[in-house]
């Protein structure tokens, strides 16, 4: 009796394969999909990592090259001008006085640097050195502070001492 139902399952078999069949194709095709669905969605991951990593190189590289031109076309520049106004020499234009070169005044601010010869023939002196010590100031002398913070700490004091009597 087994031997004849397993021979009715035998022969029954390609009939239900064949009603399965569209079944079986239909699960294969939705397990491949979702299969490929899964690795495209870890590749799009993958790329758009390989993407920004290629893009911070490149960002990099372009900084750098970018950095190195204009470095190069500054001093491209500033060769090219230094040898401009050597080849000029020295420029006098008719009917402008000529000024002496600025200096920075020893109390702040910018003064003419006046050569001997010219400040003899001016009516501008010379302002003497101030003494290190301020009780060596001679009597009326005014002082005026432009900057308290390059005061020596001493000075201050002595100047605090003095307004505070």
């Amino acid at each position: 009796m087994r031997a004849l139902s397993a021979t009715l399952v035998l022969f029954a078999l390609p009939a239900f394969a064949q009603d399965c069949q569209p079944a079986v194709d239909a699960a294969w095709r939705k397990g491949f999909t979702e299969g490929v669905d899964a690795v495209n969605a870890q590749l799009g991951a993958v790329t758009a990592k390989m993407q920004q990593d290629v893009q911070a190189q490149v960002n990099a590289q372009l900084s750098q090259l970018e950095e190195r031109r204009v470095r190069e076309l500054e001093q491209q520049l500033g060769a090219a001008q230094a040898q401009a106004l050597a080849e000029q020499g020295p420029v006098r234009a008719e009917g402008m006085p000529q000024l002496p070169p600025l200096i920075v005044a020893p109390g702040g601010g910018v003064a003419p640097m006046l050569p001997p010869g010219m400040a003899a023939a001016t009516g501008i002196t010379q302002r003497p050195a101030s003494p290190g010590d301020p009780a060596a100031l001679p009597p009326g002398t005014t002082i005026t502070i432009t900057d308290p913070q390059k005061l020596p700490p001493e000075l201050f004091r002595a100047l605090m001492d003095y307004a505070a009597r």
